[in-house]
């Protein structure tokens, strides 16, 4: 009888010990439906990253639109079938394209789901929001993008310019309230800008073969420094804007720091992609583990920004930041010596 009691006891501890991790494999599945742009990169691994350090049981169902929006009508339909319990968002056009703008009503698109996006520059602007804090939808997100005014800053310590040149999509909502923007800060910094609106077709489309022959004309115009901005498109074609304008010897400063690590543009003030994703995968889990409804979580961006300068941009065209901003810059592109 006592053997007995003893085994009770022990078959009793050995439940309770292992008790949590039976529930845990027993907790549901939550699926995660990520809409990419453009292939998963820094944001995106720093999201599934994030994700996989909790250890939560979360399936992440990925789509890339490839720099299309042709699939969108297609992955809206999936995203009803599959009734995930997160629909994430990669950049602008993926968030506008399958979140919709203004009053749209998500519930009717897709039920229940709530949303996030990451690497939004200017969601209030773009209409995906009509604030960044209790904004009604039941929407949340990270924005990449470092505030104009901090970038321009920076910039005049990196190029003492006073011409400045962009080339944009004017067709884009977030390129154009960039230059917006800059039309404003030129007056109070002092410098001229030139703005180059890239031609459009009858179909509002416009064309990569002009960006060539604009770079070539702030050249004309002394230009001293061009600048990629929040721009769908540009970014798409930046290797041409860049490879164009390094022929010029003007250098060029990106609001995002792809263009610097991947396309030798000379430097970028950013937030860090994979930190954004990192955030984002915090305010996933604000959704999925602890039920916060997403329109409860504040729209906000990274506190710390980062200068990432492109050391082969630097030597190509001459232009070499201070070495008071080298100090604590992320140096990338760093050109190996022959000796």
């Amino acid at each position: 009888m006592k053997g007995s009691s003893v085994k009770k006891v022990f078959s009793l501890l050995l439940f309770l010990l292992f008790f949590p991790f039976v529930q845990a494999e027993a907790a549901p599945r939550q699926k995660v439906y990520l809409v990419l742009w453009n292939g998963c990169e820094e944001a995106c691994r720093g999201f599934l990253d994030y994700l996989k350090a909790s250890h939560e049981n979360i399936e992440v169902i990925q789509r890339d639109l490839d720099k299309k929006t042709g699939q969108v009508s297609e992955l809206k339909t999936e995203i009803k079938e599959l009734a995930p319990d997160l629909l994430v968002t990669w950049g602008t056009l993926a968030a506008v394209k399958i979140l919709g703008t203004g009053n749209s009503d998500l519930v009717s698109q897709y039920g229940a789901v709530p949303a996030l996006f990451m690497v939004v520059s200017q969601p209030i602007e773009s209409g995906l929001v009509a604030s960044l804090v209790s904004q009604g939808r039941n929407i949340t997100g990270v924005m990449h993008l470092v505030p104009l005014a901090e970038q321009l800053q920076l910039a005049r310590q990196v190029v003492s310019f006073h011409r400045l040149g962009v080339i944009y999509n004017p067709a884009e909502t977030n390129a154009q309230a960039a230059v917006d923007q800059m039309r404003q800060y030129a007056s109070l910094m002092n410098f001229e800008l030139l703005e180059r609106p890239l031609p459009l077709s009858k179909n509002n489309q416009p064309s990569a073969g002009n960006i060539a022959s604009l770079v070539a004309d702030l050249a004309d115009k002394k230009t001293d420094l061009i600048y990629l901005g929040p721009d769908a498109f540009m970014n798409a074609n930046r290797k041409a804007l860049i490879d164009t304008a390094t022929a010029f010897s003007i250098p060029v400063f990106s609001a995002s720091e792809g263009a610097v690590r991947h396309d030798n543009a000379l430097f970028a003030f950013v937030h860090r992609y994979y930190t954004v994703g990192q955030m984002a995968g915090k305010k996933a889990l604000k959704i999925l583990k602890d039920k916060v409804q997403a329109y409860d979580i504040p729209i906000e961006a990274p506190q710390r920004s980062l200068l990432v300068v492109n050391m082969t941009a630097a030597q190509k065209t001459g232009v070499y930041p201070p070495l008071s901003l080298l100090q604590n810059a992320d140096l990338v592109n760093i050109p190996i010596s022959e000796n």
